[in-house]
């Protein structure tokens, strides 16, 4: 898996699936319901499965040069404002991402 095809599968499966509802939510305006920011996830297979548990599955595949531990620190935090109902604090995994797939274009 290149680079460019790892980047685009982390950020569909995990990243924009823990986002958009939290930007739906900033848009509509109001306060989240509860629960209504944590992701429903799945693995490849369908199945419920935790941000932190496909994360790491994720980065089992990750190409070289990846900075991990910074991406892996702001999901913990995206979840945990996910499970606070912070919208602000689940967007800011988007900078995230942004820094992760900026580590693999500078080792490009």
């Amino acid at each position: 898996m290149t680079p460019t095809e790892w980047l685009a599968r982390v950020r569909h499966d995990l990243v924009k699936r823990l986002v958009w509802p939290a930007r739906d939510r900033r848009d509509m305006g109001g306060a989240p319901a509860p629960g209504e920011l944590a992701p429903d996830l799945i693995d490849e297979e369908g199945q419920p499965i935790s941000a932190d548990a496909l994360w790491t599955a994720l980065a089992a595949e990750a190409p070289d040069g990846a900075e991990l531990p910074a991406f892996a620190a702001a999901l913990r935090r995206a979840v945990a404002a996910a499970q606070a109902g912070d919208v602000d604090g689940v967007i800011a995994l988007e900078a995230a991402y942004a820094g992760l797939a900026h580590s693999l274009n500078r080792k490009s």
